[in-house]
């Protein structure tokens, strides 16, 4: 009877089967540690990224704040010239008090366009770069921030339209012939006025006219001081996160 012996592999073989095991094993944590290299360096950039970006949009936020006080200080400032020149033509004094109201007119029917704006946000936005903030909090706090602004301008620019529109029915009733004069940057100039023929519906008119540069003034200006509260809690908070 034959007996049969399995083959045995030689020696080298058994060596280079080693070889490539080691090798392998070689590939396999050089590609996992290059992996981890890279997950790591990511994460370094896009931390500096997010830094750079926050501080770029704290600077956006004391630009702001300058601006919004300057707009709160204007809507302040001319809250009693409206007052006034509705008291004169409800109490049917205009032509009484006619170089007054002519300076009043002067000064109060002018439009304040807000051009309140936070570019970094913007740049966020449109880059996709927005992933670089992690802290969830913050992004809600800053997209409700630029919703405020937005609300803001949207709804000073229909006030601003709503006058427009009606400038030119107002400018029948009013003489306003010197109005546009160079002289009215002069502190204290009175422009020439001619004296006003009004009707009940003309008076009215005049009334409800100037009262929306109120309503402008008192709205804007409520919303100026949220937006300003706003604009601080952000500050804290991305102070908070930068240190």
């Amino acid at each position: 009877m034959e007996v049969h012996h399995h083959p045995h592999l030689p020696q080298g073989e058994k060596k280079k089967f080693k070889e490539y095991f080691l090798e392998f094993l070689m590939i396999f944590l050089a590609v996992t540690l290059g992996f981890i290299a890279e997950n790591i360096r990511e994460h370094i950039t896009e931390t500096k990224s997010a830094h750079q970006y926050l501080e770029s949009f704290r600077n956006d936020l004391m630009q702001n704040q300058i601006q919004i006080k300057k707009y709160d200080s204007l809507y302040t400032n001319e809250l009693p010239v409206y007052d006034s020149i509705v008291s004169i033509f409800y109490e049917k004094t205009e032509n009484k008090n006619l170089p007054l109201l002519s300076r009043l007119l002067l000064q109060g029917q002018v439009n304040f366009i807000i051009t309140i704006n936070t570019p970094t946000y913007q740049q966020l936005i449109s880059s996709g770069s927005m992933r670089y903030l992690k802290n969830a909090a913050l992004k809600e706090s800053m997209a409700h921030y630029e919703d405020g602004i937005n609300s803001l301008i949207d709804y000073n620019d229909r006030i601003i339209s709503t006058l427009d529109n009606q400038l030119e029915d107002v400018s029948k009733l009013e003489d306003m012939h010197d109005f546009w004069n160079s002289h009215k940057n002069f502190v204290g100039y009175t422009p020439d006025m001619q004296p006003f023929n009004l009707t009940m519906k003309d008076r009215n008119f005049i009334i409800e006219y100037n009262k929306l540069f109120s309503v402008q003034a008192i709205s804007d200006s409520k919303i100026l001081k949220a937006l300003l509260r706003s604009n601080y809690a952000l500050v804290k908070l991305i102070n908070k996160e930068l240190n």
